[in-house]
C-alpha cells in the first residue's frame, strides 16, 4: 500500500485512517459483519498515538525493536479508548467460540495492530513476529475486553500478553525497558 517504510507510513494520517478502513472492511467480509466506521474518532485516535509514541519513544537504538511492538499496544490502547467502529450486525461468519464473534470490534482494531506490528518488524528486523498462546484463549479476550472497559491502558498490556510476552500490569503504557531502566537508577 505504500512505498516507504511502514514505520514511516503509518505515521501519516492519510495512511493510517485508509489502511484502517480497509482492514476493517476486509475482517468484516471474512466473517460477515458490516461496521461503520467514524472518521473523526479515528483521526482523534491516531493524533493521541502518534504523540504518545513521540513521548515514549526511546533514546537507545538498541531497544528499538520492543519499542515497535510497544508502539502497537499504544495504538491499539487509543483505539479502545474512543473506540472508532461499531458493529451494525452480529458477526454471521465467524465461529461462535471466537473473538471476532463476540467482540468484533476489538478483534478488528487488534488484529489491525498486530497486523501493522508484523509487517513493519518483517521489514524493518527480518523477523516474523508469532502470537502467543494467550491469542487463542478466549478467557483472555473476555478479560482484556472487560478490562479496557474500566481502563484503556490496559489495551497495552494486553496486547503484550497476546504476542507472547508478560506485560507491566501496573503500567501497561510505560515502555517496559524504560520503566526498568528508570527504576535500577532510583
Amino acid at each position: 500500500m505504500t512505498n516507504e517504510p511502514l514505520r514511516i507510513a503509518v505515521r501519516r494520517l492519510h495512511w493510517f485512517r485508509k489502511a484502517f478502513a480497509q482492514y476493517a472492511q476486509l475482517v468484516g467480509e471474512e466473517i460477515g459483519c458490516d461496521f461503520a466506521l467514524d472518521q473523526t474518532i479515528l483521526t482523534g485516535v491516531f493524533v493521541r498515538w502518534l504523540r504518545a509514541v513521540k513521548k515514549q519513544k526511546p533514546k537507545n537504538r538498541e531497544e528499538r525493536k520492543d519499542f515497535f511492538e510497544f508502539a502497537a499496544a499504544l495504538m491499539l490502547r487509543e483505539l479502545n479508548r474512543t473506540m472508532p467502529l461499531t458493529a451494525r450486525s452480529a458477526p454471521r461468519l465467524a465461529p461462535a467460540d471466537t473473538a471476532a464473534a463476540f467482540w468484533p470490534e476489538g478483534y478488528v482494531c487488534t488484529m489491525f495492530c498486530i497486523k501493522v506490528l508484523t509487517a513493519a518488524v518483517e521489514q524493518e528486523f527480518h523477523q516474523h513476529p508469532e502470537v502467543g498462546d494467550a491469542f487463542h484463549d478466549l478467557r483472555h479476550w473476555w478479560s482484556y475486553r472487560e478490562n479496557v472497559a474500566q481502563d484503556s491502558s490496559f489495551a497495552a498490556g494486553f496486547l503484550q500478553l497476546l504476542m507472547g510476552h508478560e506485560p507491566n500490569w501496573m503500567m501497561p503504557d510505560v515502555f517496559r525497558t524504560r520503566l526498568h531502566r528508570d527504576l535500577q537508577t532510583d
